[in-house]
C-alpha cells in the first residue's frame, strides 16, 4: 500500500508542476515550446520513478487540466500532440533490442504526430491555402532533424536524472 501510494503522490505532484509549468508559458509567448519540452520531462520522471502506467497517468491528466484551464491552448496543443506522451513512447520503443526498429517506431509516432498537427493547423487555421510540395518536404526534413537532435539531448538529460537523483537514493 505504501508504495502505492507514493506512486500515485508523485505522479500528482508531477501533474501539478507539468500544468504550472504550461502555465507559465501563456506569459512568456518565446518559450512555449521549450515550456511544453520541460513539462514533457516531468512525465518521463513519471516514467523513472513509478513506471510506464504512471506516465501514462500523468500525461493523462496533465493534458486534461491544461486543455481546460491554459488561456493559451496552443501551449496545451504542443504538449497533447507530441511533448507529454513521447516519454513513454521513447521508453517502450527503447526496450526493443533491434536499434533500426527502435529509431523506426520513434521516427513513425513523431511523424505522425507532424502529419496530425499539419493537418489540425491547415484545416483550422488556413483552409483553402495551399503551401506546394516543397514546403511539405521542408518541414518534414526540418522536423525530423529537429525530432533526432531532441531524442538525444532527451536522452541526455534523463541519463543525468538517473544517475544524479534517482541512482543517489
Amino acid at each position: 500500500m505504501k508504495r502505492r501510494t507514493r506512486f500515485v503522490s508523485v505522479t500528482a505532484l508531477l501533474v501539478a508542476l507539468s500544468v504550472v509549468i504550461l502555465y507559465l508559458a501563456s506569459f512568456l509567448p518565446t518559450a512555449r515550446v521549450a515550456s511544453a519540452a520541460i513539462a514533457g520531462l516531468l512525465t518521463a520522471v513519471a516514467v523513472i520513478e513509478c513506471g510506464v502506467l504512471s506516465g501514462v497517468a500523468c500525461f493523462v491528466c496533465s493534458s486534461i487540466l491544461a486543455a481546460v484551464l491554459l488561456p493559451v491552448k496552443s501551449v496545451a496543443l504542443l504538449y497533447i500532440l507530441f511533448f507529454g506522451y513521447y516519454p513513454v513512447v521513447k521508453s517502450l520503443a527503447e526496450r526493443i533490442k533491434r536499434r533500426a526498429l527502435e529509431w523506426a517506431v520513434k521516427i513513425i509516432v513523431f511523424n505522425a504526430a507532424l502529419t496530425a498537427a499539419y493537418f489540425l493547423w491547415i484545416l483550422s487555421f488556413m483552409p483553402g491555402v495551399d503551401f506546394g510540395a516543397w514546403t511539405f518536404v521542408l518541414l518534414y526534413l526540418a522536423g525530423n532533424i529537429c525530432f533526432i537532435l531532441y531524442d538525444f539531448a532527451f536522452s541526455m538529460l534523463a541519463g543525468q536524472y538517473l544517475a544524479r537523483i534517482y541512482k543517489k537514493r
